[in-house]
């Protein structure tokens, strides 16, 4: 992937946190890049690719990064 993957983390306090490093070790894992907008609050913490609600509470880095790979393997098309 040529360029970064642009994903929004809605979330508040620690499972912001949480929520910002799971991603970020799922993308190193893919071999990708990821710039990641946080928006606080909610109830539970949500992750948004181009507008699409990816993932909704606070998912093992393993489900994020098949999450992940699957949106970018339909992204490929």
């Amino acid at each position: 992937m040529d360029r970064p993957v642009a994903v929004r983390i809605v979330a508040g306090g620690d499972d912001a946190l949480r929520l910002y490093k799971r991603v970020r070790c799922a993308a190193r894992a893919l071999g990708i890049e990821v710039i990641i907008d946080e928006q606080r609050g909610g109830d539970s913490p949500r992750l948004f690719v181009d507008s699409r609600l990816l993932l909704e509470g606070l998912q093992r880095t393993e489900a994020i990064e098949d999450a992940l790979a699957r949106w970018l393997a339909e992204r490929k098309g």
